[in-house]
């Protein structure tokens, strides 16, 4: 909770699995199709759920400024993104298991 800025922002590109490259947004255009496929096969599939909030994180990290940051907002960010960790945790060790047995 005490590390940098720049650190905050590395965890956060690791947890969603972007290059520490300048182009992050390049990957957006896969999202959004992948979303656009979910609910056509099924709108009633919550799964496209995943995609939208990920799209949402994206975007409010472009928008969102150091000075809009105080503690009790970071404290509860740092919290929220632990948990979203696990979860991410957990979703990459079920594909690798997934691609071990392919």
């Amino acid at each position: 909770m005490q590390g940098s800025q720049t650190r905050l922002r590395a965890r956060v590109r690791d947890l969603l699995g972007e290059s520490a490259g300048p182009d992050i947004s390049g990957g957006m255009g896969s999202v959004v199709s992948t979303v656009d496929e979910l609910l056509d096969v099924d709108p009633s599939d919550s799964r496209h759920m995943f995609w939208e909030e990920m799209k949402r994180l994206f975007f409010a990290m472009q928008e969102i400024e150091p000075e809009d940051l105080d503690d009790e907002t970071m404290e509860d960010f740092l919290k929220a993104m632990d948990e979203v960790s696990n979860v991410l945790q957990r979703i990459e060790k079920k594909r690798r298991a997934r691609e071990r047995k392919a």
